[in-house]
């Protein structure tokens, strides 16, 4: 017993000292054993990291946000994730946005489109290519603008995403507008309320309604009309007063500026100016600021330059502030012949206007450098996808010419066979109606006259007939029993299997005569093994045609048949000492064309050779 609890203790120890060099080969703590099963994966790590960033956004702090999704692209490419590799790309391109750095942004927004593009995310494509459009815009790009708008309609136009595509016209009306093109700016405004119309419950917020609607309305003011630009601004201006002020300061500033691009000496036109600043200073929205001061610098430009010029200055401190490059040079544009024409020192802002516009242009080819460089990719890549799905087009078209070609084979295969037994039945009726023909004209010429004949020896007196004419009627009767006899031997049908030779003997045997004697000799008992069926029906009717012929027409004695064969094929030899005939006339009469005809039938001929007085030779052969 001692010894048992001893012997187990020993077994508990060793089991125990292997799990703790099990655990310390792996470098992990007794301690930390049950932590082991709950390591995150590396995709929950990930995340966790996009949550982070998505705080930090929360709170503004795109710098921090920016840190945290250079973080994400790394550990996602780490990770060979390519859902998280796109997502930092789209990150970065959007914080970089907000913080104004365009190149930086319009960079990592092509990453992503790149990625979409390979992964047959059209939706995401046409949507990063809308983000490049903006950017494009915002520098004053509007024709490199247009293009990329134009190019992901290409992604989206018929596709659900009725604000991405709403986004895209409106990204390209606006160049269109900025270029001078004001009708194309028209229409392509028009193309956004018709999309909107055709789906009125479209997702669309009323921020973005109201901006596309003002933009019709400062587009209608380019075209000179004036009275239909006004009723839209006062539209939006009734509609937001007191639950919008950002809208309702926006449309009474362009309401006021269009008032006075109209008229000048319009008293409205500085009132509504006037009001949109005090509402924008209440609201400190520096964009609006911007555009309220600059409206307000070309309103006082001719008549107060003191004034126009103060708020040229606000409208440069506002950009500057806002670091909007397009805004800045907007403002030096109005803020340098005022200091000019008030006699004031102007090289600072002169300096500052040539570093920003250097700044700006260094923007917009760093942009186009970008575009560049990986639109000849994108679209090689873009190539490469059309070319694979017209290869999967062809490939079905084969398959569908292919299983055409099949059904019309078939289809053809079938009308020949029909069209080949309709012949064959065709055929077989002609043969019965010939020799439907063949009986008719035996049993008239050759029977009919030789029975008449003996009805009138019948019909004597039968005291007249003396006994020589008896013998001739009994002859006359044996005679019409043979006839009656080969009649039918012509017209049955032959056996073609083990019996032939005995029927093909018969068939020679039965026209010899006390007149005529036929010599032939008995063949090997396999002569006929390797015959076709067909071949033996051709020979015997051939030589029941020629000893038909013997009997009616040569007036032979003698008549010799022979039959030799080797491996390839079978010679019967026939040999009559009759009255023959001239091989150099038609003899087709003689009825020999029909025998000739059946030797073609089998791949086979006969051959004749005879003159008059001399008899007969035909010599017949045919392939095995």
């Amino acid at each position: 017993m001692k010894f048992k609890f001893g012997l187990s203790l020993i077994f508990v120890l060793i089991y125990n000292c292997c799990i703790a060099a099990l655990f310390s080969e792996n470098g992990i703590a007794n301690s930390n054993y049950y932590y082991s099963a709950t390591v995150k994966k590396p995709t929950d790590s990930l995340e966790q990291l996009k949550k982070q960033i998505g705080g930090f956004a929360k709170k503004k702090d795109y710098q921090n946000a920016i840190v945290h999704s250079k973080k994400l692209l790394l550990k996602a490419k780490l990770a060979s994730d390519s859902s998280y590799i796109n997502n930092a790309y789209w990150r970065l391109g959007y914080y970089y946005k907000i913080l104004d750095q365009l190149d930086s942004a319009y960079f990592y927004f092509d990453k992503t489109y790149s990625m979409n593009l390979k992964l047959h995310d059209s939706i995401g494509t046409g949507d990063r290519l809308l983000d490049m459009a903006n950017i494009q815009k915002s520098l004053g790009d509007y024709n490199g603008g247009m293009i990329t708008a134009t190019e992901g309609l290409k992604y989206l136009e018929g596709s659900n995403e009725i604000e991405s595509i709403t986004g895209l016209y409106q990204t390209i009306s606006v160049c269109q507008k900025e270029l001078g093109n004001d009708k194309e700016a028209l229409r392509w405004n028009d193309k956004i309320f018709s999309l909107l119309n055709a789906h009125p419950s479209a997702d669309i917020t009323t921020e973005n309604l109201s901006v596309i609607t003002i933009t019709r309305a400062n587009i209608l003011a380019e075209l000179r009309r004036y009275n239909s630009s006004f009723s839209i601004l006062d539209s939006i201006a009734r509609s937001t007063k007191g639950n919008n002020q950002i809208q309702y300061s926006r449309a009474i500033c362009n309401m006021g500026h269009f008032k006075w691009l109209e008229n000048k000496n319009n008293p409205e036109s500085e009132s509504l100016l006037l009001n949109s600043l005090e509402i924008r200073q209440e609201l400190n929205t520096v964009s609006g600021l911007i555009s309220s001061t600059i409206h307000l610098a070309e309103y006082y430009f001719e008549t107060n330059k003191p004034l126009a010029l103060a708020y040229a200055q606000k409208a440069f401190a506002y950009s500057k502030k806002l670091n909007n490059s397009v805004a800045i040079l907007e403002a030096l544009d109005l803020l340098l012949p005022l200091k000019k024409s008030l006699g004031q020192d102007v090289s600072e802002e002169a300096i500052f206007y040539s570093k920003v516009q250097n700044k700006l242009e260094k923007t917009k080819q760093a942009v186009r450098s970008i575009y560049a460089a990986t639109k000849y990719d994108n679209d090689t890549l873009e190539k490469r996808n059309l070319m694979l799905l017209a290869q999967v087009a062809n490939k079905e078209k084969q398959n569908i010419m292919a299983l055409s070609a099949t059904v019309i084979s078939i289809i053809v295969i079938v009308f020949v066979v029909f069209y080949k037994n309709q012949q064959k039945k065709k055929e077989q009726l002609e043969v019965a109606y010939k020799t439907e023909l063949r009986l008719s004209k035996k049993l008239h010429d050759e029977l009919g006259n030789d029975i008449f004949y003996l009805m009138t020896q019948v019909q004597k007196d039968p005291q007249e007939i003396v006994a020589s004419e008896k013998v001739i009627i009994l002859e006359g009767l044996n005679t019409i029993y043979k006839r009656i006899r080969d009649i039918s031997k012509e017209y049955t049908a032959i056996d073609t299997g083990e019996n032939f030779e005995k029927e093909f003997l018969a068939l020679l045997n039965s026209y010899s005569s006390p007149k005529t004697k036929l010599i032939t000799k008995e063949l090997p008992s396999d002569f006929w093994d390797n015959v076709s069926a067909e071949a033996k029906i051709e020979v015997y009717r051939v030589l029941q045609e020629l000893l038909v012929n013997m009997k009616k027409h040569s007036q032979a004695s003698m008549v010799a048949i022979t039959c030799t064969k080797n491996n390839k094929q079978v010679v019967i030899k026939y040999v009559d000492n009759g009255v023959g005939f001239n091989t150099t006339e038609n003899y087709s009469g003689n009825g020999l064309k029909n025998v000739e005809n059946r030797m073609n039938g089998i791949n086979g001929n006969i051959n004749f050779d005879s003159k008059p007085n001399e008899g007969v030779t035909a010599t017949i052969k045919f392939a095995i």
